[in-house]
């Protein structure tokens, strides 16, 4: 198939699936390689991942274009400590017709590239049953925004946050009077809760991706309050959240 008979790049990927095909972090299974599941709504990319080498991954990000840039956290099937890692890949209609992503990635520090390719979707992913490791358990907790340095906060309709939580990874989405959508992905350890975030921003019908260090701490009355400090679109800020049924 030449590239003029083949299929243009789709204008979105939403539920579709990939498996990792090489990696310089790692090597691939040919028979569990890991396995992708994008979501896409306008700009804003969000899903999950599983394999040979990861029990439970979470990603968020942003598409520009074939370009498509994440933020990701899993836990390792070696049972370390979760990872957090950044990756911007390339959407690439081959001449065999198939869709690839190829991607450069960091985590933890190092530089690593990787290709993957799509497949057919499962019709149900396997079941995903770790062990809760992180304390205190954020799993199916909701908080609303209270204060913040990027906007002012409506206090009849502010920010509210969903979070879900497994083996210490985070993630969850929020929406409000300033924000229609966002998603949000990260890790929760000692007190303090590192994360990613993109969201759709009303006021200038943008998408944009931050990233945050939280402070989790926990009021007299039991609830929980985040104190965040954040970047987004390259501008710091801050702000504090606090918990609600």
């Amino acid at each position: 198939m030449n590239a003029a008979s083949a299929p243009a790049i789709p204008a979105s990927i939403d539920g579709l699936e990939f498996v990792m095909i090489s990696s310089s972090g790692s090597a691939v299974s040919s028979e569990s390689p890991t396995r992708f599941r994008y979501q896409q709504l306008g700009q804003m990319i969000w899903g999950g991942y599983i394999g040979d080498t990861v029990q439970l991954g979470r990603f968020v990000g942003r598409r520009d274009g074939d370009v498509v840039t994440i933020c990701f956290a899993h836990k390792p099937v070696d049972g370390g400590e979760v990872i957090l890692g950044t990756a911007e890949s390339t959407l690439r209609r081959a001449d065999d017709g198939k869709l690839y992503l190829d991607e450069v990635f960091e985590k933890d520090g190092e530089a690593h590239e990787s290709a993957c390719v799509e497949v057919e979707p499962l019709a149900e992913w396997p079941a995903l049953d770790l062990a809760h490791t992180s304390e205190p358990r954020m799993d199916g907790t909701a908080f609303v925004l209270q204060r913040s340095t990027a906007s002012t906060v409506n206090v009849d309709s502010p920010t509210r946050f969903e979070f879900s939580e497994n083996s210490g990874i985070i993630w969850g989405d929020y929406f409000g009077d300033t924000v229609t959508g966002g998603r949000c992905v990260g890790r929760y350890s000692g007190g303090v809760l590192q994360e990613y975030f993109v969201h759709h921003v009303v006021a200038s019908d943008a998408t944009l991706l931050g990233d945050s260090t939280t402070t989790v701490k926990q009021t007299d009355d039991g609830r929980f309050e985040l104190i965040e400090d954040f970047v987004l679109d390259g501008v710091p800020g801050f702000s504090v959240c606090v918990q609600v049924d």
